[in-house]
């Protein structure tokens, strides 16, 4: 296999990929994948290593010294590269597995969480004193913190619609209940840290179909979702193909810490915030939720099939 033709190989279908990742990230873990994939590297190392990065960049936020923020950025995003790796270390291996994409999801969680924790606290020193200035800054920040989870948890479930219906090899994402009955069976098995993150997963997984389910009830549930026919596909891409294009392009886990490392290390992270705390819930609340419901409804019906 020629190298790139390899990389492309390592992709998910290029539909739901972000282009960040596609153009950025992803090259560089292509690399990275390449180098480990004779050594005794496991992608679950790999997505250790982008956890610690990103705890990394936190700590480096939050601790002023000389070039701190500039070295925040770097680790925030080598994490994005490592995030990327594992996955495409287990495709390239032909290892992917359920608890790999588990732990997988569980370092976005925790990576944008301290990406977003360290940018509230420079926001914080930014603007203190006085303290009611520094208080409506970390407000505003934890209103974006918020709606920007709903962004991401968004695309990764629509992400998983969209492979389930359009690619017949691709079984992404699980119901909760699905989740919670392989956590059961596997717990008598299981160390106290595997626990720990099957709680976070199983927090995250809840959480996302209770989301979803507010706005677009019809494919809340993964389970329930109609079997992979090739005119099942053309319908959705129909209805849905456009939609993915917008969430994939802005609202992805690649865009958010792209945009927060960038930012950060240039020491203007407020202005990346403001700008998804304004224009991205505009497009999120305004047009692209309720145009979603409508799409869902329209191709489920056009299939004659019911969730």
């Amino acid at each position: 296999m020629k190298f790139w033709e390899g990389y492309w190989k390592s992709l998910k279908p290029l539909e739901v990929e972000e282009p960040i990742d596609v153009w950025v990230h992803r090259p560089l873990a292509y690399l990275l994948a390449r180098a480990a994939l004779p050594l005794p590297v496991s992608p679950n190392a790999i997505t250790m290593v982008s956890i610690a990065l990103g705890l990394v960049s936190a700590y480096a936020m939050i601790w002023a010294y000389p070039q701190h923020l500039g070295l925040a950025g770097v680790a925030l995003f080598s994490s994005a590269v490592f995030d990327c790796a594992d996955g495409q270390l287990a495709r390239l291996r032909g290892t992917s597995s359920a608890f790999g994409r588990m732990l997988d999801g569980v370092a976005d969680l925790v990576v944008s969480t301290a990406a977003v924790g360290g940018g509230t606290y420079i926001l914080f020193r930014e603007f203190n004193p006085p303290l009611w200035r520094g208080a409506v800054a970390v407000a505003l920040a934890l209103v974006t913190i918020v709606t920007g989870s709903f962004h991401t948890s968004s695309y990764d479930h629509f992400k998983n619609v969209f492979l389930r219906l359009t690619h017949e090899k691709y079984q992404e994402g699980e119901s909760y209940e699905q989740a919670k009955k392989r956590f059961d069976e596997l717990r008598p098995r299981q160390s106290w840290l595997v626990r720990g993150c099957w709680s976070i997963y199983l927090f995250y997984v809840k959480s996302q179909t209770d989301y979803i389910r507010r706005f677009d009830p019809i494919s809340a549930e993964l389970s329930r979702l109609p079997s992979f026919n090739q005119e099942r596909a053309r319908i959705y891409r129909e209805h849905a193909g456009g939609l993915m294009r917008i969430w994939r392009g802005w609202f992805g886990f690649g865009s958010l810490v792209f945009g927060m490392s960038v930012t950060i290390g240039l020491g203007v992270v407020e202005y990346y915030l403001a700008f998804r705390l304004v224009v991205l819930n505009l497009v999120f609340y305004g047009y692209l939720r309720p145009r979603q419901r409508r799409a869902s409804e329209a191709a489920f019906r056009e299939m004659g099939v019911v969730t």
